[in-house]
């Protein structure tokens, strides 16, 4: 844990966790995996109000705010690299903030020698709070930033291969996971406007500032959201769009082969009758003659065809 000294204007790192000896002191003590067994008899050492303490004893499954009388219980969803949400609590009283995480998300690393070598960002407990929701909210923009590649590799992968199965698959399981997302990042938007309000009893005028300045960024990331469903919408629109075409191209050119060579067959069929008296069959380049009426009328459909446009490049007048 660590303590501001107001008298002395420094930071002291102790190793035992407790509240300040003055009031007028500031601390904050974070709880991770492997001290998690010491929070709740920390907590009941606590003076605070009974439906806070129970709020407590469990993580919220959703990121919500309660204000109490002389305290604020505040639950946060960190989202990780592999778009997993970690839970956080963080419980604020006049001269202390406490935090608590599911899973250890380097808080205490990010925060601790910062806190140590300029002591003026524990001067408040809002600056505190506004440091932890700095690192939260970090670690979010990086999530979206991570979702802007991904989503861009998933486009790249419809033109190389439109028929993959796989991207539709993959379409849906990010709609899922950005709906998901989104519910998360909504609620915190929602808690950064109470605590950014004037009316929140926690924080000071510099730390309203900053705090304010933080809710920006969960607007920017519900609207990027937001554009990356509509991103995936496309893609899965572009991928039909493909298949269609490229079904298309293949049907067009099994047609134009067709209609090549039912000429070939007639004239085959035609030379194939039982009639007694066809003049071609006593010839005696009959054969050949056959063979190159077949041909002639093969490539002249073809360059036909082709003039058109309909097969291969048109030509240039």
């Amino acid at each position: 844990m660590l303590i501001y000294s107001t008298k002395n204007k420094s930071v002291t790192k102790k190793d035992d966790i407790s509240l300040p000896a003055s009031r007028e002191d500031i601390a904050w003590i974070h709880f991770h995996p492997s001290n998690a067994h010491q929070f709740e008899h920390f907590i009941k050492s606590l003076n605070i109000h009974p439906l806070a303490l129970k709020e407590l004893q469990e993580f919220s499954d959703i990121p919500k705010i309660d204000v109490f009388k002389n305290e604020a219980i505040i639950s946060l969803m960190a989202i990780q690299q592999d778009y997993t949400r970690v839970k956080i609590t963080v419980l604020i009283g006049h001269n202390y903030v406490v935090s608590k995480v599911e899973k250890d998300l380097c808080l205490v690393n990010n925060l601790e020698q910062p806190f140590l070598e300029n002591p003026q960002k524990m001067s408040h407990i809002g600056m505190i709070l506004f440091h932890i929701l700095d690192q939260t909210i970090s670690q979010d923009l990086e999530m979206i930033d991570q979702i802007a590649d991904e989503i861009q590799s998933l486009e790249k992968k419809v033109f190389k291969d439109p028929f993959e199965n796989k991207i539709a698959r993959s379409v849906y399981r990010w709609k899922a996971t950005l709906h998901e997302l989104r519910q998360t990042m909504e609620a915190q938007e929602d808690i950064m406007e109470t605590i950014s309000s004037e009316k929140f009893p926690f924080t000071n005028e510099e730390s309203g500032f900053f705090i304010r300045n933080l809710n920006n960024n969960y607007a920017r990331i519900i609207n990027a959201l937001d554009t990356f469903k509509e991103s995936l919408n496309s893609i899965f629109n572009l991928q039909m769009t493909l298949k269609a075409d490229h079904s298309n191209t293949i049907m067009k050119t099994l047609t134009l082969v067709s209609v090549i060579f039912l000429p070939m067959t007639f004239l085959a069929g035609l030379y194939g009758m039982n009639f007694e008296i066809i003049p071609e069959l006593k010839w005696d380049y009959g054969y050949l003659y056959a063979l190159v009426l077949m041909l002639v009328t093969g490539l002249s459909i073809a360059l036909y065809f082709r003039k058109k446009g309909w097969w291969g490049s048109k030509e240039k007048e």
